[in-house]
Formats: structure tokens, C-alpha cells, sequence
């Protein structure tokens, strides 16, 4: 994969760098931009409507399951206490009369609280004893506001006031009517109560009546930042509008909001298909209100795919606002956009799973940087044509050339061969540490839950590796209708920054459950399951504690960096205690290039590297073997 630095940088309508070869800014103007990722409705919205329509038959025969017992994964590294099962299909059918696929996984951290939703319950826990405090489907949750069928739940923590954010949206094909429903909590203890208000998001575009979905949530100190997809009622796509929301809630009264179109504010001549607002942490700059960033923009020349980033200034209006700009950072051919985000294959089953699209997914701000990931297919290099998780963070410390400055793929191989990532979600912490957590799955495995990070120290687009927070424990296939017509996996996932040391990372993701709930109708039991974890970021990769004092938690071959290269990388190694090591390349045929390592080493952190002048470009393969067992296998590519 290419890792471009160049900056590719609109404000407000001409160039002022080109990509290639010199060219008129009148060529390059990027009102020629279009988006390439292809609108589709969420997988929350779309199980309603088929519901609605009678597609899906509901069963009242599940029975209530217990929750699993939590267990503490001393196997896994960077783990901080248990790794905490929470909502599963089963719960969510006896809170609502239904089990919900797939669950849209949202979580956040207090200081004393880790807060969930899914389609369609929403939970609380003790984060320290980990003893869960409420569980309610969402319509009862949200009672005062009058909901019927609430689905993309998405939460936060807003640190600049110390209180928890919940919306849920509503759709009727019925009556075309459409809600974004908010609560607020009144203290930074979710038990002391909540404030709840309910906006209409039904709007004529195009002389067509529209409702909201996918909506995506950020937050600065000054408002409220909701996006969403705005589609026809026939499920046509047609816009992207944003909402900021001002918090006059937080007290009790009603907050007060103003509706925009972004693309055209900003000055460009098509729509942007999801607009996905940061959680700002933070001083922000005078007069920005929050960053924003839309993914997958082609250039026109089919050779890059842009990504833009909005801001939004002065976004209460105090000074004649708001204000929408818009810029393009360009990481150059990351996407194979004829072929879209492909399924992935499951152990145990001919249905893949469904990793979604190329739509943006998460995005953060801290102090001048901004970070985003989404999945895409990769064009070229050794995750072409699986999908892959990318990530990437930009400067914003000049507010006219936003520029980006480094990108990375979190490659699955690490897991099982041929393993694809999807649904990332981002955080930084007050390290520069970046934390991100998915999901994965491969032929041989089930799709479970994973986390990365990317120490502040690491090299550029690098990451410590995949890490199993839960993994999947059978073959996963609920598509609720009789036809499979996707086996769709999600719509995001979470990580969030604990506000107590603003280091600490909690994920909260799916994993394949064990078979349950048989739906007769359309001949399904699989099954969905949720767990959450606390991640230690900081200090050398896959850390624990014992009595010895700081070691290795397990033997780790890290993915080689730079990856692709040309000619020299480096391998880097973890060895939980002394045992006898060796590193062998191969080629594409299994013959042995090259052996890096052959010895005995004490535990340990160790890299290496490794100089292919005079090998042919292609695909090798490095593997480990620990006392003379196979352990772990990576590939890299060789580029000359």
C-alpha cells in the first residue's frame, strides 16, 4: 500500500496542490469530485421495515439465557481485568419481544460507569466490579419520548460536561414519519436520572419526502454534531444532513438545533454518502466547532481515493454561522471500487459474512490531530480483493491545509490466513497513542472480536499487532428473511477513552455466539453476543504483570514494517520466557530464503531486520517456531 504524504488541500474553490503531473486548477476543481461508495440503508433500518412488512415472523419462544461467567484472558496481551460478557441475542429477545440482527454495537466510559446499546436494549455496568446496573429494551429506555421501534443506537461521553449521550432513530413506512430520539443524564451517574428530547428528521429533499439513517454522533464543547443518510421512504438515497444540537438539554430545558447540508455549504456539487462527526477532545480552535471527515471521493483520474474532511465553524451561530468548509487528503489507490467491500468466509459455514462498505466509520480529534478508519478492499498488495480495515491521521494544525500524515491497514493474517477486518472504531488517547477496535473472521475461524494499537512511538501506519478480545465460538447466519440476501455482520463498532486517566481504552464488540432462538420462518439459530474489555495502550507491546516483574504476556511475531517494502524491513518478536527461536523466510513456494533467528533467548522484547536485495518482487512469508513448534506465520510483500 502506498503511503503518500502528499497534501491534497481545497479551500474554498481552487487547488492548491495537485496529484501528478502539473495541471490547471479549473481541471482539478473539486466540484468534479464524486463519492463511489455505493448508499445503502443501515442493517437496523432494514430489519424493521422487513419486519413491518411481514417479512420476519416473530418467535415467542425464546427463553431467557444467563450471561456468560466473566473470565480473565491472561493469554491475551494489553487486557485490564475481565473481559466482560454483556448483551447477547437472547437477552435482546426476551427486553423486546425479539431478537434483533444484526446489534450495532455502541459503548462508552464514565468515570465510574461503562454504558452499551445494540439494536435494541441499552445496558449499564459498574466498570470496576463489572456488575450490570440496567438493562431495558430501547423503547422502554426511552418512554418519555414516545417511541415506536428504535434501532442505530449510537452513545458517547462527553468529557467537557461530565454527563452520558444516547440516541436511537425511528422510522415508519407506514405513516412516513422519522424521530431522532436523545437522553442526556443528568449527573455523570447514569442512575440518577435522565433528560430526553425528540427530534423530527423527516425532510422534503428533491420534492421527496426523507428520513434518517445510519446516524452517526459527535460532540465538542459547545454542541451536539448528528449526521445521517437521508433516503426516500422507497429507500432511494438522496442526501447526507447534519444537526448540531446545542445543550440546553444537559439542563433540563429543550436544546435548540439547526439543520444543514454540508456537501453544498461546503461548496461541492454532489453529496456526501456519510459524514462521520469526531468526538473533539480537547481546546479546539477558536471559532471550529468540530471536524468531520466523508470517505472514498474519486478524483476523476481513477487512480486515488480521497478522503474529505469537513469543519464546521462558529457552529451556534454567534457570529453568523455556521460555517462548512471542506478539504481532500489523498492516500492515494487504496480501494478497488469495481469490486466494493467483498463478504468473507466463516469456519463452519457456505454464508459469508458481511463486513458492510467503504462508508466512513469512526473518527476522533485531539489537540491538531484527526483520525479516521473504515474497511476497504485494497487494489493491491497482500490484503487485495479480503476486506481490510483502514486507518489514518491527519494535521489539522493549519486550518486552510489539513494534510495527512500517516495511513495503515490493520491486516488479519496475524489471526488466520486470508482473516478480513471490518468495522473499526478509532480513538486517540493523551499519549498520541491510537487505540482501534474490530472485528474479524476467516475460514478457519468464527468471527470474534480483536483490538490494535498503535503506540505513539511506532513507526508511521504501524500497528502492535491483532489482539483477541472474545473470540467467535460457532458459525454466525441470521439474516431474518426466508432468502438470504446478506449476512450482514453490523454497522459499526466502539472503543472509548476512559476519562479517569485518558489512557485507557475499552472496546465493546460482537463475537459469534453459540446457536440459539431457532426462527422456523427462515430456517436460522445463529447467533450474536457482545463483550467488553479494558485496554492498556501504553509501554511495549503485549505487557502483563507477575511477580517478575514486566514480561511478555504470550510469543508475538508482529507484522513487519514497512509492509510492502523494498529492500530492507523490520521483523519485530516477543518471547514470554526463554525458549529456543527461529525466523524463517520462505517464498511463494515454500522453499526457505532466508533464517533470520536460530538461538536460545531469555524473555523478552526483540526486532530484526531483514535486507531481500537480490530477491525477485512477490509475496514471502517470515514464521516463527518456538522450541521447534510451528507458532506464527505473516506474509510481506516485496516491491522493487
Amino acid at each position: 500500500m502506498k503511503h503518500s504524504l502528499l497534501r491534497f488541500t481545497i479551500f474554498p474553490f481552487l487547488l492548491t496542490a495537485f496529484l501528478g503531473n502539473p495541471l490547471t486548477a479549473e481541471t482539478h476543481l473539486f466540484k468534479q469530485y464524486r463519492q463511489t461508495t455505493t448508499p445503502r440503508i443501515s442493517a437496523g433500518a432494514r430489519f424493521y421495515q422487513s419486519r413491518h412488512r411481514g417479512d420476519i415472523q416473530i418467535s415467542t419462544q425464546a427463553k431467557l439465557q444467563p450471561l456468560a461467567k466473566q473470565t480473565r484472558t491472561t493469554a491475551n496481551p494489553q487486557l485490564s481485568g475481565p473481559v466482560t460478557e454483556s448483551i447477547n441475542y437472547a437477552r435482546d429477545d426476551s427486553l423486546n419481544g425479539w431478537g434483533q440482527s444484526p446489534p450495532d454495537n455502541a459503548g462508552c466510559v464514565g468515570p465510574n460507569h461503562f454504558l452499551l446499546a445494540v439494536n435494541t436494549a441499552i445496558e449499564w455496568y459498574d466498570k470496576n466490579t463489572r456488575t450490570r446496573e440496567y438493562s431495558q429494551s430501547l423503547n422502554t429506555f426511552f418512554a418519555p419520548t414516545s417511541p415506536t421501534d428504535l434501532f442505530d443506537p449510537r452513545v458517547l461521553w462527553d468529557q467537557y460536561n461530565n454527563r452520558y449521550v444516547v440516541i436511537a432513530d425511528e422510522q415508519s413506512d407506514s405513516n412516513n414519519s422519522a424521530f431522532i430520539h436523545i437522553a442526556v443524564s443528568q449527573t455523570s451517574n447514569p442512575n440518577d436520572g435522565w433528560y430526553f428530547q425528540r427530534i423530527d428528521t423527516k425532510l422534503n429533499i428533491n420534492g421527496t419526502d426523507t428520513w434518517l439513517d445510519f446516524p452517526s454522533l459527535g460532540v465538542s464543547s459547545e454542541a451536539l454534531y448528528l449526521s445521517g443518510n437521508m433516503f426516500t421512504f422507497s429507500n432511494a438515497y438522496q442526501a447526507t444532513r447534519i444537526w448540531i444540537i446545542d445543550k440546553t438539554l444537559y439542563s433540563g430545558g429543550t436544546s435548540a438545533y439547526t439543520m444543514h447540508d454540508p456537501s453544498t455549504e461546503a461548496g461541492l456539487s454532489s453529496q456526501a454518502f456519510t459524514i462521520q462527526p469526531a468526538h473533539m477532545y480537547g481546546v479546539q480552535p477558536t471559532n471550529v466547532g468540530a471536524f468531520m471527515f466523508s470517505s472514498e471521493w474519486d478524483d476523476n483520474n481513477g487512480n486515488n481515493d480521497l478522503i474529505a474532511v469537513f469543519r464546521v465553524d462558529d457552529p451556534l451561530g454567534t457570529s453568523g454561522g455556521p460555517l462548512f468548509t471542506v478539504q481532500f487528503l489523498n492516500p492515494g489507490e487504496i480501494h478497488n471500487n469495481s469490486s466494493g467491500v467483498p463478504t468473507s468466509p466463516q469456519k463452519d459455514s457456505n454464508v459469508n459474512i458481511d463486513f458492510g462498505d467503504d462508508r466512513a466509520q469512526s473518527c476522533v480529534w485531539r489537540q491538531g490531530t484527526l483520525a479516521g478508519a473504515f474497511t476497504i478492499n485494497p487494489s493491491s498488495g497482500t490484503q487485495a480483493g479480503q476486506a481490510t480495515n483502514f486507518w489514518f491521521t491527519a494535521t489539522t494544525s493549519e486550518l486552510t491545509a489539513v494534510s495527512l500524515v500517516q495511513q495503515g491497514l490493520v491486516e488479519g493474517d496475524d489471526i488466520a490466513d486470508n482473516a478480513a477486518t471490518g468495522f473499526p472504531a478509532i480513538s486517540i488517547n493523551a499519549n498520541g497513542d491510537i487505540g482501534i477496535g474490530y472485528s474479524a473472521c476467516a475460514s478457519t475461524i468464527y468471527a470474534g472480536a480483536y483490538y490494535t494499537v498503535h503506540q505513539a512511538a511506532d513507526a508511521p501506519g504501524s500497528n502492535q499487532g491483532s489482539f483477541l478480545m472474545h473470540d467467535g465460538l460457532n458459525a454466525y447466519v441470521r439474516t431474518g428473511l426466508p432468502i438470504h440476501i446478506g449476512n450482514r455482520w453490523g454497522d459499526y463498532s466502539s472503543i472509548a477513552l476512559d476519562p479517569n486517566d485518558e489512557n485507557d481504552f475499552w472496546v465493546f464488540n460482537q463475537y459469534a455466539w453459540t446457536p440459539g432462538n431457532y426462527d422456523p420462518f427462515a430456517d436460522e439459530d445463529g447467533r450474536w453476543a457482545t463483550a467488553f474489555a479494558r485496554i492498556l495502550p501504553n509501554g511495549p507491546s503485549a505487557l502483563r504483570k507477575n511477580a517478575g516483574g514486566v514480561t511478555p504476556a504470550g510469543f508475538i511475531l508482529s507484522q513487519n514494517y514497512p509492509n510492502p517494502f523494498n529492500p530492507a524491513t523490520t521483523i519485530r518478536y516477543s518471547l514470554s520466557y526463554r525458549a529456543n527461536v527461529r525466523i524463517i523466510v520462505y517464498n511463494a513456494l515454500g522453499e526457505t530464503v532466508r533464517e533470520l533467528v536460530n538461538t536460545e533467548q531469555n524473555s523478552g522484547f526483540y526486532q530484526i531486520s531483514f535486507n531481500a536485495s537480490g530477491l525477485s518482487s512477490g509475496i514471502y512469508f517470515y514464521t516463527m517456531f518456538v522450541n521447534n513448534s510451528k507458532h506464527q506465520i505473516r506474509k510481506m510483500m516485496l516491491i522493487e
